[in-house]
Parts: structure tokens; C-alpha cells; sequence
């Protein structure tokens, strides 16, 4: 990632013999639905979690581990589907991370840990390695053989005190060199001042321990697992309760509006490179507040941070709803002064719910809706779009016209439509370039006319693929809309009666 400030970037750019390019002092193009996958079951049955293992996909909900692999178009295919029998776990706010082909989750069961190295086509179920009691965490990090645990502060039925025990919390340090018997060896207490003695969330960047704390961001050298020492303590300017991090040397800290990006050198000392902050134009037409749910990805390989936006229930103070996604492009010079921030892209989700759990592979950015499951958004690494068809309402019988949009880097040169994996034909591409789309690269309508008045009823996808001018071809949109079958399936318009 190029972690260096945004209103220096373009020189610093032309010094190193990178090529700042015109054309890219805007944001990346809008992020639009590409596939989606029905959950097989309950979110709110365990812990959840989309993790990569080298070419597939795990995205575990409930006692559910569906594993996906992508085909040739960017379409999701469940390659395997295991109900996790032997799984504990009952919370759907416990933790869960990965790493090195097993699977860790904690709840009020305990610490369990599976094994998923084989779990793919052809293999096996995940296989329960350990389950160790009365280790309760919602949060964990993992570097190597050593796994952090904290219970945050935030879940407590308390409230911290300065200078006083009286609420506080603890990370414990483990050492899992043996899966089949975890070894605590080491707890982090406190931060060196000990004014509101509590910690909100951990995250590994650089090879050092990383703790959102009420107190501010504190650093801690783990090159001695057994003997945390604190390295440095960065009291920055907000109440930092989340962070994420792709384990390099770049992290986040944030709270609801804002997020702060850090760096971290070798002795542990931290150093803040820019402020985001939360896209308050989403407010113009809501009573309620919105606020950066609390997991973002750090797109390293592209210079991205991918947040997401949620709408806050006034009466809960919890999520509602998932309304966007923020991204900001960390290539991008930061130009503020108007509402639309060239370095920033928000592009709405689709479904009235919740998301998590952000996962950034190759194009493709993957996230679990807790009614919708999972979904997978595109970006413009290779093609994107839309359908522009909510209803079965607004096609005509005897034949409707279905349009969109379409851009990508290189030029498009056709567009496929298909309903579920039968294909419609192929579309027109042109027409006036789509200004009202939000892209670095120019937006094209795309249409077709069809007839879809003899579909059956039940839930079908629209999906539609591009191929552009060097023949890559995927799939931009995907669409489910229910038929409600014929003669249902349109509406006939009334002709006009002249008199």
C-alpha cells in the first residue's frame, strides 16, 4: 500500500519513476452486485466470518461452512457445504479469524479450533482440533503461534473509572504452537499512564500487538510472547474503538465518523498518515444518524480502504442497516472543499440488513448480509455495472426493454444477458455517456428488449457479462427478482382514447 500522505502522493509519486497517471485523480469506479448466494442458515447462530485459504472461500454462518470457489465469469460456486455438528459456539457476536488453514472461534463455549486445510472439492469436513472452556472472547488477532484474546470493554455491563479498577479488562496472550493444547502464557493488564485502564479492540501490524484502549492506540512489542512490553502510546484525538489491519505495518483506528490511518515501525513507534472521515452526504435524506460499521479491509494491492456504512437504530444505538460502501483510494491526492471527495467512492448496498465482514479477493469484495448471505461486489479492476430492474412491475407484456450501465478500464465491447443460465442475446452498448454515475472511466448504457411473460414463478437471477475490446469477459451485475408466473409476469399498459 502506498501509505504516504495523500497531498504529497503525486510528487512523491514522479520522484520514485512511478507514473502518476491523469486519469486517476479520481476514486475508483462505484462497487455494484455481481453474485449473490442465499443463506443455507440462522446468521445469529455462531460467530461468523469470510476467510480466504488460497483460491477458495470459507464464509462460515450459523453451524454452516460453505466454501466457494469463482468461476471464469465471477460468478460464486459452492464447491462444498458442511454442517459443522461438533461447533459450540452459539453467539453471533463471538470472534473468529484464520489462519494457516484452521479456523479459530470463541464464545461462551470456549476456544475452538478447526482444522480446514482439506476442506474444499473432493475433501473432507472441517474437523474439530481442540475446544478449551471458559475462555470467552469476542475478539481475536493471530500472528504466528501467538493468539490475543480480549473481551471488549464496550460489552462490559460497566462503565471504566479513571485511576481505579473497578471496570477493566485483560488480553490474554496465548501460545497455540500446539493446537491440541493452547498455552496461555502472558496477560496485558493495563497501558503505562492508567488513567481509564480498558481496551476496546486488538489487532497484529508489523509484527507488534496493536490495542484500541480508552486511553488511545497503544503499541506492544511481542517479540517476547511470554513478556508483553509496551512500545508506544499514540492518544489521538478520538475514542478510537475499532481497527483493522492486514497484519503488514499499516493499520486503522476509528470511531463511528472517523477512521486513522497509521503506520508502525521497527521499534513499535506509530505514525498517523491520514484522517477519513464518514460520507455525511448519506444524511440528506435520513432522520437517523449513520456511522462506519466497525470491520474494514485494507486493500494493500490496490491502495483501498473498504469500509462500510451503517444506519443507527435511534432506540438501540446498533446498526439498523448497511446502507454503503465507503472506499477511499489511498492514490488519490485528498481534494476536499466540495461533496463529492475525488477520493472517495460510496456505492449503496443492496438489501434491507446488516453487513460483515468485508473481504477483499483479487476484483472481487465479499460480505455476509445476515438475511441476504453472501454477496460479492465488483469493482473496477476489471468491469462493472448495473441492472437497472427492481420488478417484474416494470416490464411490459409482449416484450420490455431491460437496460444499465456498464464501464471497465479497457473499453466495452458487448454485454450478455442471462436468466439464471439460460442466455437472453446479446445488448446494445452506446448511447450518451452516463454522468450521473460516479467513475473515472467513461459509463455506457447498455439494453435489450425481451420477453419474459412465460417465466415460471419463483425467484430468478438476471445476470449480465462484459467482455471487453482485450477479450476479458465477466460478470458486472447479478440481479434476483421474483416472477410471480404468467400472466403475472408483466403489465399492460393502457392505450390512450382519442376523442
Amino acid at each position: 500500500m502506498r501509505v504516504l500522505s495523500r497531498v504529497a502522493l503525486v510528487v512523491v509519486l514522479v520522484l520514485l519513476g512511478v507514473p502518476a497517471m491523469a486519469d486517476h485523480l479520481q476514486g475508483d469506479c462505484p462497487l455494484t452486485l455481481v453474485a449473490q448466494n442465499p443463506p443455507s442458515t440462522a446468521f445469529e447462530l455462531s460467530p461468523h466470518g469470510t476467510f480466504r485459504n488460497g483460491n477458495l472461500v470459507h464464509v462460515l454462518r450459523g453451524q454452516v461452512l460453505t466454501t466457494y470457489t469463482v468461476n471464469d465469469i465471477g460468478d460464486l460456486v459452492i464447491a462444498r457445504e458442511d454442517f459443522v455438528g461438533s461447533m459450540g459456539a452459539r453467539e453471533d457476536n463471538g470472534a473468529a479469524t484464520f489462519s494457516n488453514g484452521y479456523m479459530f472461534l470463541s464464545s461462551e463455549a470456549g476456544l475452538e479450533i478447526y482444522d480446514l486445510r482439506n476442506v474444499r472439492a473432493g475433501g473432507n469436513a472441517p474437523i474439530l482440533v481442540s475446544r478449551t472452556a471458559n475462555l470467552h472472547y469476542r475478539r481475536l488477532a493471530i500472528n504466528g503461534n501467538t493468539l490475543a484474546g480480549l473481551y471488549p470493554i464496550q460489552d462490559y455491563p460497566c462503565a471504566p473509572r479513571a485511576n481505579s479498577s473497578f471496570c477493566t479488562n485483560t488480553i490474554d496472550i496465548w501460545n497455540i504452537s500446539s493446537l491440541t493444547l493452547p498455552n496461555r502464557i502472558a496477560t496485558i493488564r493495563t497501558v503505562s499512564n492508567n488513567v481509564f485502564p480498558a481496551f476496546y479492540d486488538i489487532v497484529w501490524s508489523g509484527g507488534f500487538l496493536i490495542a484500541a484502549s480508552t486511553d488511545g492506540v497503544v503499541s506492544y512489542n511481542m517479540s517476547n510472547p511470554a513478556a508483553p512490553v509496551q512500545a508506544q502510546l499514540f492518544p489521538i484525538d478520538i475514542h478510537a474503538t475499532w481497527l483493522s489491519s492486514p497484519g503488514t505495518n499499516v493499520f486503522s483506528a476509528a470511531d463511528d465518523i472517523s477512521l486513522h490511518m497509521f503506520t508502525i515501525n521497527s521499534v513499535g513507534a506509530m505514525s498517523r498518515f491520514s484522517i477519513l472521515t464518514a460520507p455525511l452526504a448519506l444524511t440528506i435524506d435520513r432522520i437517523n444518524e449513520i456511522a462506519f460499521h466497525h470491520q474494514a479491509y485494507i486493500d494493500e494491492m490496490n491502495g483501498r480502504v473498504v469500509t462500510m456504512i451503517d444506519e443507527i437504530n435511534p432506540q438501540t444505538g446498533e446498526p439498523a442497516r448497511t446502507i454503503a460502501f465507503d472506499v477511499y483510494d489511498l492514490t488519490v491526492p485528498g481534494y476536499d472543499g466540495n461533496a463529492d471527495r475525488v477520493y472517495e467512492n460510496v456505492s449503496l448496498t443492496e438489501g434491507d440488513e446488516v453487513k460483515h465482514n468485508p473481504l477483499v479477493v483479487g476484483p472481487y469484495i465479499y460480505i455476509i448480509g445476515e438475511l441476504k448471505g453472501l454477496q460479492s461486489y465488483g469493482a473496477c479492476g476489471v468491469t462493472t455495472g448495473r441492472i437497472e430492474l427492481d420488478s417484474v412491475f416494470h416490464l411490459t407484456c409482449g416484450g420490455a426493454d431491460i437496460h444499465g450501465w456498464v464501464t471497465g478500464v479497457q473499453k466495452i465491447a458487448n454485454v450478455e444477458v442471462f436468466l439464471d443460465n439460460g442466455a437472453l442475446g446479446a445488448a446494445t452498448v452506446g448511447g450518451p455517456t452516463r454522468t450521473d454515475i460516479s467513475s473515472r472511466t467513461p459509463v455506457q448504457t447498455w439494453r435489450i428488449n425481451v420477453n419474459l411473460d412465460a417465466t415460471t414463478r419463483g425467484e430468478h437471477i438476471l445476470r449480465a457479462v462484459a467482455t471487453d475490446i482485450l477479450g476479458n469477459r465477466r460478470q458486472f451485475a447479478s440481479q434476483r427478482i421474483f416472477f410471480p408466473g404468467p400472466g403475472g409476469n408483466c403489465t399492460t399498459r393502457r392505450q390512450s382514447v382519442r376523442r
